[in-house]
């Protein structure tokens, strides 16, 4: 069979940093919850592709989704047991599955290798791939000599020293400093809180809401802020790593939830830009999915942060990134832009938009309207098989009596701990709010 692309899930590697700095049990959590991300990359990429995850894809989930997307030529590839590490199983662990790719590579010269994010385990990976003299491009990876720059930006530090290279050219960030020590941490707590009224704290390495503190209570004392900041500051990642203290941006809600975010992707020094979303943050902070398409953002600030992302894009690029990233914002009450952080990597959002375009064409944000959830609780589906969370699902499914709308569901093995996930198709908001109102309804 000759193949044009392989694709690694390795969400999980991104996460090492974090999770190096957890207690067992909830470093265990963690990485299973990442290893079973590994569902909404059946999206990713084009037909002709070697899917290799962390854990097994439910053969029936797996098949819906390429007849879905009209692929007849992906197969799925796994470890037989899986560490923390898909990338480091691969070239330490797993003889066999590693020769199955080494296989699939002399057979199909050229062949392009993609993954989640530019990690070194990946990029360890490809160099012994490459060792061994096989034929492979990777377009969408900085060299080794420039994958400092996804490390680097890709951190809370990082971006704010990256931004403000830029100064004068983008608008600013929330007014914050660079902590290295609890004292730091605390002492520029309290000052930007007397000044703002509100804060955030975030860890260096901190994704999709894990190690974040939103503090936007009114009239604390000191004594009362340093407790809330203790109290939710026990993990052993507070104080192994460095930490961005900030004011709180009130968002404006009606703006594309008060948070849009916009993604591109670098490739060989050209940026193209690929959509802009509403992002669905829970009051933790925890990234939940998106809102895109018809209506999900207004023309005129759609136009404004593609201006910024190109010129942000323009930097990366001369810093040698090539890949996706993204830039996350708050849109404050006054009607102003603040950058938040930016996810040099696929994001949460591009399965969504793969699937989309994929399905519905370049243009679908123009003609529909989707909303996407990567992580809900669904008790009353917890532990079913998918054919059941079919026939559960079955009137609310892609696509309602023939027709170009409905639920897609994106995640299955989340589901032996209780979690879901699913993109919703209609052809505007207020059907897509509808349908999603009587999913979850299905799920509790």
């Amino acid at each position: 069979m000759k193949y044009s692309s392989i694709f690694i899930a390795n969400l999980s590697e991104i996460a090492k940093p974090l999770t190096q700095a957890m207690s067992q049990s909830k470093r265990e959590t963690e990485i299973f919850e990442d290893h079973a991300y590994c569902d909404r990359f059946v999206w990713a990429d084009d037909d002709r592709r070697v899917l290799v995850t962390p854990f097994p894809l439910d053969p029936q989930f797996f098949q819906d989704a390429n007849t879905l997307l009209d692929f007849r030529h992906v197969i799925n590839l796994y470890p037989q047991k899986i560490n923390g590490s898909i990338c480091h199983t691969i070239l330490n662990e797993d003889r066999q599955l590693l020769q199955q790719i080494i296989s699939i590579i002399k057979d199909n010269p050229g062949i392009k290798i993609t993954s989640y994010a530019a990690t070194t385990e990946f990029l360890e990976l490809v160099t012994y791939l490459q060792k061994q003299g096989l034929l492979i491009v990777t377009p969408e990876t900085p060299t080794n000599a420039d994958q400092w720059v996804s490390s680097f930006v890709d951190s809370k530090t990082g971006f704010r020293q990256t931004w403000a290279q830029l100064n004068g050219q983008l608008p600013p960030m929330p007014e914050g400093a660079i902590c290295r020590q609890q004292e730091e941490l605390l002492g520029w707590s309290k000052h930007l809180y007397h000044q703002h009224q509100g804060i955030v704290l975030k860890i260096n390495r901190g994704l999709a809401g894990e190690g974040i503190i939103i503090i936007n209570q009114p009239n604390l004392n000191d004594d009362q802020l340093e407790k809330i900041i203790k109290e939710n500051s026990t993990q052993l990642y507070w104080s192994q790593d460095m930490v961005v203290v900030e004011e709180y941006i009130a968002p404006n809600i009606s703006v594309a939830g008060g948070f849009p975010s916009i993604e591109f992707q670098i490739t060989q020094g050209q940026t193209s830009y690929l959509y802009v979303c509403g992002m669905r943050i829970n009051p933790q902070g925890v990234f939940m999915g998106m809102e895109i398409g018809k209506g999900a953002i207004d023309g005129r600030i759609e136009k404004t942060l593609v201006k910024y992302g190109r010129k942000f894009a323009r930097h990366l690029a001369e810093l040698g990134y090539q890949g996706f990233f993204d830039i996350d914002w708050v849109y404050s009450q006054d009607h102003d832009y603040y950058p938040l952080e930016a996810n040099l990597r696929r994001t949460g959002g591009t399965h969504a938009y793969e699937l989309a375009t994929r399905i519905l064409g370049d243009d679908f944000d123009e003609k529909f309207y989707l909303i996407s959830q990567n992580k809900i609780q669904a008790p009353k589906l917890s532990g079913l098989s998918y054919q059941q969370v079919k026939s559960t699902l079955k009137t609310l499914l892609f696509p309602i009596n023939n027709k170009q709308e409905g639920a897609i569901i994106t995640m299955m093995n989340y589901l032996t701990k209780g979690w879901f996930g699913y993109v919703i198709i209609a052809n505007k908001k207020q059907r897509a709010e509808a349908i999603e109102k009587n999913l979850l309804a299905n799920l509790q």
